[in-house]
């Protein structure tokens, strides 16, 4: 079934064609999604960043459906499967955030961290677990274990949580 899907899409749109134009919108799109953080160019820019925006989802999506194959065993792997979960997890703090207030931007993003077990903002960095307990133990915020939250830890290390986030956010930096 999915090489009868796979050969009908390659069909409709070649790949010789579909991944320069999927990797040309998603950087266009993360262009203009930064140009909207800095409300540079908003009307204008909010417009392509929305149809290109429309664009870019359905040219992905065959994307995702030519390459299933190999998107699944990379599924198959905890690494992967811990980073789509951070993902999902920034994304629905962002989320449920926004329907409960209005605030949101960087401070939303200081909370996801913050709240988050140390093994997702581990995948989330893409930095080795123990690595990232290590340095963040080097640097004054010992975790009981990957479960534990960046907060918790900060609160029982007697620092604030945001010096807690510029703590992990320069240990990662360390790591990489």
């Amino acid at each position: 079934m999915a090489s009868q899907i796979n050969q009908q899409l390659q069909h409709w749109l070649p790949r010789r064609l579909a991944t320069p134009v999927t990797a040309t919108l998603a950087l266009v799109v993360s262009i203009s999604g930064v140009m909207m953080f800095f409300h540079l160019g908003e009307g204008a820019v909010k417009t392509a960043h929305e149809w290109l925006g429309m664009a870019f989802v359905l040219f992905m999506l065959v994307h995702l459906l030519s390459n299933w194959g190999a998107l699944s065993n990379h599924f198959r792997q905890g690494v992967a499967r811990s980073g789509a979960a951070a993902v999902i997890l920034a994304t629905g703090l962002f989320l449920g955030s926004s329907a409960s207030s209005e605030s949101g931007g960087p401070e939303l993003v200081y909370r996801a961290l913050q709240e988050a077990p140390v093994a997702s903002v581990a995948a989330l960095f893409q930095v080795d677990e123990t690595s990232l307990r290590d340095v963040l133990a080097e640097r004054g915020i010992a975790t009981d274990s990957a479960r534990q939250s960046l907060s918790d830890a900060a609160t029982k290390a007697g620092l604030s949580k945001r010096e807690a986030v510029k703590q992990l956010v320069a240990g990662v930096d360390r790591l990489r």
